[in-house]
């Protein structure tokens, strides 16, 4: 009795085509991946930058009617007040300090995404004579750093104090980075002082 099987399938020319199809697009196929996951990124890295400018204006208005202020009811860090001072103030020394403060509130927001490269403040009364920087301000360009150039603080009670932050994205994608290079993603908030 001779064996009955099946015929064997003998390779035709259609075979290879397949795997052709699949060299060409597999490309294709990785750079939209990838390009998906750094869009996802940058999107992700916006909005840590917004919440970034928001805790720094939170911060500011906190802090910007403290600076300078002496007194007991004063501490330089908020790390400071404890169970002995619990109605303390963080009263900066300084508006650097201020500043300071407010750039170290705004990185803790970003540690996902990498550090600021900018942190800008201004000070505004918000009216026809002292509006609120908008746009691409920093401190010297449309905002003042809430000082007089002298070093002075210019902020007080009933003031808007605006935060602008700065973030240079890196697509992690090698044609995206070429083409792109490094994407300026900014943020700004603006909170009244308090």
């Amino acid at each position: 009795m001779s064996g009955i099987g099946r015929p064997s399938r003998v390779p035709g020319p259609d075979s290879g085509q397949s795997l052709v199809e699949f060299t060409l697009m597999l490309p294709l196929f990785l750079f939209m991946v990838f390009a998906i996951v750094d869009g996802g990124r940058m999107v992700y890295a916006n909005a840590a930058l917004s919440q970034a400018a928001r805790e720094g204006a939170r911060v500011a208005a906190a802090e910007a009617g403290w600076v300078g202020v002496p007194g007991t009811g004063c501490v330089t860090e908020a790390a400071s007040i404890g169970e002995a001072n619990r109605g303390a103030h963080v009263c900066p020394a300084d508006v650097a300090a201020l500043a300071t403060h407010v750039a170290d509130a705004a990185n803790g927001m970003v540690v996902a995404v990498g550090p600021l490269r900018d942190v800008y403040l201004s000070c505004n009364a918000d009216d026809a004579h002292d509006p609120v920087p908008s746009g691409d301000w920093t401190s010297v360009s449309g905002g003042n750093g809430c000082s007089d150039g002298s070093g002075a603080a210019v902020s007080s009670a009933g003031d808007v104090i605006s935060v602008r932050v700065l973030y240079e994205f890196a697509p992690t994608t090698p044609i995206l980075s070429n083409v792109f290079g490094r994407i300026e993603l900014s943020a700004a908030a603006s909170m009244v002082i308090h």
